[in-house]
């Protein structure tokens, strides 16, 4: 049999039960799928991570410039018809350019090792080479120089080198992210103008109650503010003198006090 008070609720037109499911559907749909500003939370894609959603906005979600593990290259960015680039290849043939003692400067040479490390042989420019046809040493440390391949420029090792390739295309972003000029797009642009309006020292105010007791020791001691830390009756939460300071900075200063008092 049911006590009283289970009587009296179901007798009560004012009763009703709580649907818990109900209610936690309702708080999930509460959170947005990101914390930041509206026009991010429009243009952000649930379905999709966080860095695809920055390049769909034309963003670089890491200030990283070389990724670990590579970075992924979007469906339909290289041709059907052209044949894979091997990097191994590319370098060899990079480094081949190089090679040979021909191309060492005059008192210069270099060392072979093997896999282990060891001195296998030391290469030497031939006699008669080196650096007489064109001014000197300087001038074939210059064409040595000159001969070493450039990787941001080679199509398979272009995408490992992050430094140098991506400096002309990007530019520094208010936010601290990099904005890459060919995927702009309008919320792009509205997330610059947003990060272009804010910045700055933001307002402080004073509360009524803070404003009053300042009134009342600005009226006591004017600007002794070591007397305002020594009263007893009127700095009530004993402030100390740095705080005093600060609030009535804050507050406007000692002569807009003594006006409102």
């Amino acid at each position: 049999m049911a006590n009283p008070r289970q009587r009296r609720k179901l007798k009560s037109g004012s009763h009703k039960p709580v649907r818990h499911s109900s209610h936690a559907k309702k708080n999930l749909k509460k959170q947005p799928p990101i914390r930041g500003p509206k026009v991010l939370q429009e243009a952000w894609d649930k379905h999709k991570t966080v860095r695809q959603n920055y390049e769909a906005l034309g963003l670089v979600a890491s200030l990283t410039p070389t990724a670990s593990g590579g970075v992924e290259k979007p469906l339909g960015a290289a041709s059907k018809n052209e044949p894979p680039v091997d990097v191994d290849c590319a370098l060899e043939a990079s480094s081949s350019k190089v090679a040979g003692p021909s191309s060492l400067p005059k008192g210069y040479g270099r060392i072979v090792r093997d896999a282990d490390g060891n001195v296998v042989d030391v290469e030497l420019p031939e006699e008669g080479e080196g650096g007489d046809e064109r001014g000197g040493p300087a001038a074939s440390a210059e064409r040595l120089i000159e001969d070493i391949p450039d990787p941001s420029k080679q199509k398979g090792v272009a995408d490992w080198v992050g430094v140098g390739s991506q400096a002309s295309a990007e530019r520094t972003h208010p936010f601290g992210i990099l904005t890459v000029g060919r995927g702009r797009s309008r919320r792009t642009i509205g997330l610059e103008e947003l990060g272009q309006t804010r910045g700055g020292p933001v307002v402080r105010h004073s509360s009524r109650g803070e404003l009053g007791v300042l009134h009342r020791l600005v009226a006591q001691h004017g600007s002794d503010v070591e007397a305002m830390v020594r009263d007893r009756k009127l700095n009530v939460d004993q402030r100390s003198a740095g705080q005093l300071v600060r609030a009535i900075k804050k507050a406007g200063g000692v002569e807009e006090l003594l006006k409102g008092s």
